[in-house]
């Protein structure tokens, strides 16, 4: 799940690189910088994950999923600041974009923690992108406002992850999901500049 999450975020990277150079939009420039994030995190645990399983869960590799997840966290937390930011400027609240700062990164493991500092990245962002959207009133506004929507859910799935297993698969297909539907925006709004 993560190399196909992984290939989406590409696609998603490049559209939205491609329509910054037509449009010269900011907030698309932002969507390529943490897509790139996103998919670099998203390889180097998926990648992590295979060694492991190709060592048969050997010991000796066991630091690599902490790593992996690590990593992959650290690239979320960037690329979901760097998008609250981009929308903090829109709506100039200093207020809020120093409380951003300040933020305190607790833990670099899979836990509810790090689950919920996500949630609550994605949670400002599907806010600011429902407000664009209630003024917009477009396809692209909508599918922006979709996708991080189901980018939210999929860390509140994540998080319920940490407590009952049969949430994972779903956490993915949510987040598969989200990339999906910012990519079929990037793809409309390229394919009509």
């Amino acid at each position: 799940m993560e190399l196909i999450a992984f290939a989406i975020a590409l696609a998603v990277a490049y559209q939205a690189l491609k329509g910054y150079r037509i449009s010269k939009e900011r907030t698309l420039l932002y969507l390529n910088i943490s897509f790139v994030l996103l998919g670099a995190g998203l390889l180097v645990d998926a990648l992590a994950n295979i060694i492991l399983i190709i060592a048969h869960f050997n010991r000796a590799f066991l630091f690599l999923f902490a790593l992996g997840y690590t990593i992959n966290f650290v690239a979320q937390l960037l690329a979901y600041g760097i998008l609250a930011l981009a929308y903090l400027q829109q709506t100039k609240s200093i207020t809020t974009q120093v409380a951003m700062a300040a933020l305190p990164i607790l833990f670099f493991e899979q836990n509810s923690v790090t689950e919920l500092i996500l949630m609550f990245l994605l949670v400002y962002v599907s806010i600011q992108t429902a407000i664009n959207y209630s003024i917009a009133k477009t396809t692209n506004a909508l599918l922006v406002f979709g996708a991080f929507t189901s980018l939210a859910i999929s860390h509140t799935l994540f998080l319920l992850f940490t407590f009952a297993p049969v949430f994972f698969p779903f956490a993915h297909i949510a987040q598969l999901f989200g990339f999906l539907m910012l990519l079929a925006m990037l793809l409309r709004v390229n394919k009509s500049s």
